[in-house]
């Protein structure tokens, strides 16, 4: 009996609708990715992210009334909650320090909005391939 493909799971954290819907258009067309969720604020993405368990969760700095920072920090500060997921962040606040501190949260990698689309496409694809 063959087994069931392994599929990464992923919440997308982003409260732009149109670039929800773009991103969200982008990982569907990549074999092996399935995304379980979106929300707009920390409260929303620590919430789903409790309920779905996924193992990548992109994540935006400017969120509705919030900030992706207090989301990389529970991720960080208690894992066992939020299941671990691998956080990458996608932001148009990418000056070196934003990023340090990203890093320092435990972000894996960091994505410019303005041009690094296609760069954050590959590490989703590759990290799909590697599940």
């Amino acid at each position: 009996m063959p087994s069931e493909p392994t599929v990464l799971r992923t919440v997308i954290i982003e409260d732009n609708a149109v670039l929800l819907d773009l991103l969200t258009g982008m990982l569907a067309g990549i074999e092996g990715v399935s995304v379980v969720g979106h929300a707009a604020s920390e409260a929303e993405a620590l919430a789903l992210v409790r309920a779905t368990r996924p193992q990548l969760a992109i994540v935006d700095l400017e969120l509705r009334g919030s900030s992706g920072l207090g989301v990389l920090a529970a991720f960080q500060q208690t894992p066992d909650e939020y299941g671990a997921p691998l956080a990458i962040v996608f932001s148009n606040h990418a000056h070196p320090i934003v990023q340090s501190r990203c890093l320092a949260l435990g972000a894996r990698a960091f994505f410019d909005k303005s041009f690094q689309m296609d760069d954050l496409l590959d590490f989703v694809q590759a990290t799909a391939r590697a599940l």
